[in-house]
């Protein structure tokens, strides 16, 4: 937790993801627009979460779902390897 300005997890919005409110509620913790924000994730659920926040993103194919999944969800960026996020960031 030392790396991270926020962190907001399940307990603390009523809505689960594909719900946005995890995700805005983080934006305005740190006072950004969420258009700044990158929602980094390996699931259909994260992917959509993002979108529907507004904000940029990421699929990682470190979990269950496939590329094909991932990919019909129209993510910004597909990263076989989460350590590939630092380089993309730059």
């Amino acid at each position: 937790a030392k790396n991270f300005q926020c962190i907001v997890t399940a307990l603390d919005t009523p809505l689960p993801k594909p719900s946005p409110k995890a995700i805005v509620t983080c934006a305005e913790m740190l006072g950004v627009e969420i258009g700044e924000c990158a929602v980094v994730g390996d699931s259909v659920c994260d992917i959509r979460a993002g979108k529907s926040a507004g904000a940029k993103t990421v699929a990682v194919l470190s979990g269950i779902f496939s590329l094909e999944e991932l990919a019909k969800e129209k993510p910004d960026l597909i990263l076989r390897d989460v350590n590939e996020l630092p380089i993309v960031l730059e």
